[in-house]
């Protein structure tokens, strides 16, 4: 349980932190409100985390050759159903749309990659005594 509540935490950090970052590169062509950003991060992430392992199934019958483009492909129709659903993502234009798209799965893949260390980092923290040395938790 812990562990899946971890990854749940890595994926939404990282989906706020792509929203937010491509919100503020695309500028007012992708517009997400503060008010909705907890609504349409929580979206998002369950959009997201549902569709890829779907999209990647149907892509493994039918078109082997684009498997590839999962993450890219669940990214758009995850901020799709986002920018439907919510009124606090609202994306203007074809070049937002794939811009968007890109930095956001670029931008929510490097969270993925990289946050799970931080969050060992931290939890190593608490596991060292004040000499510094580990303490076993095998007991």
């Amino acid at each position: 349980m812990e562990r899946f509540l971890l990854k749940a935490a890595v994926f939404l950090a990282s989906a706020v932190t792509a929203l937010a970052l491509t919100s503020l590169m695309l500028g007012e062509d992708f517009e997400l409100e503060i008010s909705g950003l907890i609504t349409a991060t929580v979206i998002f992430a369950l959009a997201q985390s549902l569709l890829s392992p779907l999209i990647e199934r149907q892509i493994h019958k039918r078109a082997r050759a684009v498997v590839g483009g999962v993450g890219i492909i669940s990214t758009f129709v995850a901020l799709l159903i986002t920018a439907t659903l919510t009124s606090g993502l609202t994306i203007h234009g074809f070049g937002t749309w794939a811009a968007g798209t890109l930095l956001v799965w670029l931008i929510t893949a490097i969270g993925v990659w990289v946050l799970p260390g931080l969050f060992d980092k931290i939890g190593d923290k608490g596991d060292k005594p004040a000499g510094g040395q580990a303490v076993d938790k095998r007991d």
